[in-house]
């Protein structure tokens, strides 16, 4: 779709009650960013209100053939009952930072069995065959722990579901070995690593530093939960979530509305000023929390504001990011999300391809932090 040729545009949208606003209101003139709007659809409202988890433990033989499992006969001891209790500050950091739009739900499941032969996946599909209807995804521990150079872990939203969507049916799922929850961490596991899984199933993808990883492989940013999530306690030892995540995927979430953001279109040379509330700041303040910079047909830049607190209290300062998100399959797990400059402070500018963003300031009043932007377009792009 050809999309118009507007300089910046402020989206005053105001969502309904329950919190939803269509993301292609408004949001047509950047064809990237409608093309998230139609894949968030697919799925519905899963990232919207009361969100029932079913939380399973798998048994794992001693001499499973699966090598994703460390060789061992030690096994985690507990039951999902107590895990489901570990798993009460999850909810927490759900609601906080979906501004109360979302809550996880974890209820108790029945514990499955796999035979020597068999692998982790069979845990996960043993356990979503056996969830009730009113299941809208299963979360599936395994009680043994996996070798130090395997995965941690994996989400899914499961295939897209618009009514009736029962984890039975789409396959929504999480799954994570027993590290986190082994005795040793004697009651006061990690979450991060939990909280990431999540991402995945409410359709987040990775972000990277690296474009060559293109945010697959390579997990290095201290900015996102759908990246470094365990980035906040390797700063702060008694930290147990992971970091706040990016603008878009809250947008993608329908936790930002369109109101929330305002978009630069580089088809004309124009210079402005915006200035940016920090993203954890709370929705009753109105005012505009990224920017989105028209790229292409498949891809834009976000400049957003991350204030160094809370979730992200690891980072030095409060900062100014920018980075490239590409719209790429059918799924929002898809999206390479990559960042371009993670840590720009007062005075700090980018430049490239006739197009500058110089952070004027970043002040904090009484937990008020905002910082402005100025935005120059010298060169302008029209494809």
């Amino acid at each position: 779709m050809k999309h118009k040729k507007y300089v910046l545009l402020t989206l005053l949208l105001i969502a309904s009650s329950c919190g939803r606003s269509s993301l292609s209101q408004g949001a047509t003139d950047v064809e990237a960013l409608l093309k998230i709007g139609i894949i968030a659809d697919s799925y519905g409202e899963m990232t919207l209100g009361i969100d029932p988890w079913e939380v399973v433990v798998c048994h794992i033989p001693i001499f499973t053939s699966d090598e994703i499992f460390e060789p061992s006969l030690e096994r985690m001891s507990l039951s999902s009952s107590e895990i489901v209790k570990r798993l009460t500050p999850v909810v927490s950091y759900f609601k906080r930072h979906s501004y109360g739009r979302y809550q996880p739900v974890f209820s108790a499941g029945q514990d499955v069995t796999i035979s020597d032969t068999e692998a982790s996946d069979d845990c996960v599909e043993r356990a979503l065959d056996q969830s009730g209807p009113e299941v809208r995804g299963v979360m599936v521990i395994a009680d043994a722990e996996h070798g130090a150079d395997e995965f941690g872990g994996w989400g899914t939203p499961g295939v897209g579901c618009t009514v009736s969507c029962s984890a039975r049916d789409t396959r929504r799922s999480v799954y994570a070995g027993a590290g986190d929850f082994m005795d040793y961490w004697n009651g006061d596991s990690p979450l991060d690593l939990v909280e990431h899984e999540i991402g995945h199933a409410l359709d987040w993808p990775h972000s990277t530093t690296s474009a060559s990883n293109s945010g697959q492989e390579l997990y290095d940013s201290a900015l996102d939960l759908m990246s470094d999530s365990s980035a906040p306690r390797m700063v702060i030892s008694t930290k147990r979530h992971g970091p706040g995540t990016l603008a878009i995927n809250l947008y993608a979430a329908r936790w930002f509305d369109d109101e929330h953001l305002q978009i630069l279109d580089r088809s004309r040379r124009v210079n402005i000023k915006v200035q940016l509330l920090a993203t954890d700041t709370d929705l009753s303040i109105m005012g505009t929390r990224f920017i989105v910079i028209a790229d292409g047909v498949n891809s834009f830049l976000t400049v957003e504001l991350i204030a160094a607190r809370g979730d992200n209290a690891h980072l030095k300062f409060d900062a100014v990011a920018i980075h490239r998100i590409t719209v790429a399959g059918t799924s929002g797990v898809d999206r390479q999300q990559i960042v371009i400059d993670g840590d720009m402070q007062d005075g700090d500018k980018w430049t490239r391809d006739g197009l500058n963003v110089d952070v004027l300031s970043i002040t904090s009043v009484d937990g008020d932090i905002k910082a402005e932007i100025e935005m120059t377009v010298k060169k302008t792009v029209t494809g």
